[in-house]
């Protein structure tokens, strides 16, 4: 190990010490972790130099880092919109955005120029270990591994490998593999978007813990293919990776799968705003058979949002009730003081529903919709309610059969991109040893 790499491991270590031992309150809770990841970041740009950390970038991989980062949110989105959204426990006044904005701008650059760092200077001496050291070393930086002798029963242990543990391991080990082929500029991009929806958004998806659990493992694992299938000799070579000597890529083989990625994205995105009333207006799929004949079962059904007092009997309208939305017929409204109240129906029903609609649970008034177009949602998710209902029947034997699939899947990935290093250290007959 060089000179230059004790210091960053160092400064690292101290900082690690400093922030598991010292915990201030208050204003201090943001400040000391924005200094300690802030002294990081500078260390690394004064020992590397930030000249040659540009040099490191690889703008395709970095695009493909920063499109599964959207993908991600868009599939947390998603699983929020199949279950329910809830307000962010954050503050979001002028001082509480500027203090979290600190906080995750210092932590993200430090911790990210520190691992490109460390990843692209021992990369060299043993390509897998280096990966596997890397990404403990900061899964441990962001997990208290301490907590687990704290556990009484298995379900807590389960609970915080699920919503903890191995979470963070498989978003390190995608972040340290993307420091490896494009330095900090890829594990940035992937991690940015994700840590600017969690620190940002006043309304983020309310999960149970499994539905959480699941993303945040498998995402970055598909991330992880995805990034191996989008690499070439060149870019393992540019990284420090020895390959065998071969004619460089044709553009347009690397350059079509961009593209698909690239409109896979912009639809991704569109979708999220669409199912989010971005746009004034919210798709919502028919779940239940209340609405008869008028609307189906799958039916894609489109609600706008519409004044109170534009509602008229007769108008269906989408409302909140229980943690659930309902879409049925407006058949009565009732004035009581200043305030409208609606009495609502479904076709299909014999009678009118019991509780009476307040202007404040209504989100808008059915516009028109597309029979059967929901029917692929509503089949996404009864599979991944029925995979959940048979994972969470034994979740010791689910979370290693996760583990071990992850596993797998990585080490098969890796050790086919490493076949090329092992061939080049094999005596050759004809030439003798060939050169690294």
């Amino acid at each position: 190990m060089s000179h230059n790499p004790t210091i960053v491991l160092a400064v690292l270590f101290a900082v690690f010490v400093i922030l598991s031992v010292f915990r201030p309150g208050g204003f201090m809770s943001y400040f000391v972790p924005s200094l300690c990841w802030a002294t990081i970041a500078l260390t690394t740009v004064f020992v590397c130099g930030f000249e040659k950390i540009l040099t490191w970038t690889n703008r395709r991989i970095t695009l493909v880092a920063l499109l599964i980062a959207f993908f991600q949110i868009f599939i947390l989105i998603d699983a929020g919109l199949i279950n329910k959204f809830g307000k962010s426990p954050l503050s979001f006044t002028p001082t509480g955005i500027i203090l979290n904005l600190m906080l995750v701008a210092s932590t993200l650059l430090g911790m990210e120029l520190s691992r490109a760092y460390l990843t692209r200077t021992l990369i060299r001496k043993n390509p897998t270990l280096v990966i596997v050291a890397v990404t403990l070393l900061y899964t441990f930086i962001n997990v208290s591994i301490l907590t687990v002798i704290n556990f009484q029963d298995t379900l807590t242990y389960a609970k915080f490998m699920g919503e903890s543990f191995l979470p963070t391991l498989t978003e390190n080990l995608l972040a340290t593999y993307l420091t490896l082929l494009s330095g900090p500029a890829a594990s940035v991009a992937y991690r940015a978007p994700l840590q600017t929806f969690q620190w940002f958004s006043p309304i983020l998806p309310d999960l149970p813990w499994g539905y959480q659990s699941l993303i945040a493992v498998m995402i970055p694992t598909i991330g992880f293919i995805s990034i191996s299938m989008a690499t070439t000799q060149t870019d393992l070579r540019k990284a420090g990776i020895p390959t065998k000597i071969g004619p460089a890529p044709r553009p347009r083989k690397s350059q079509t799968p961009m593209k698909g990625w690239m409109v896979m994205s912009i639809l991704l995105v569109l979708t999220v705003w669409t199912s989010t009333g971005l746009f004034g207006f919210y798709p919502t799929i028919v779940a239940s058979g209340s609405m008869r004949p008028t609307l189906e079962v799958g039916d894609l059904a489109i609600v706008i949002q519409t004044p109170i007092e534009k509602i008229k009997a007769g108008d269906i309208i989408q409302y909140f009730y229980e943690h659930e939305m309902r879409l049925h017929r407006v058949i009565d409204i009732r004035q009581e003081g200043s305030t409208r109240l609606f009495v609502t129906k479904g076709d299909d029903n014999p009678s009118p529903d019991p509780e009476l609609v307040i202007p404040s649970q209504i989100r808008g008034k059915l516009i028109f919709n597309i029979p059967k177009l929901g029917w692929a949602s509503i089949t996404i998710k009864n599979a991944i309610s029925q995979v959940w209902s048979i994972l969470s029947s034994n979740l010791a034997v689910a979370y290693s059969m996760i583990g071990l699939a992850s596993a797998t899947c990585i080490y098969k990935i890796y050790m086919h991109k490493s076949h090329a290093i092992s061939k080049l250290k094999r005596p050759n007959r004809r030439r003798g040893w060939l050169r690294k």
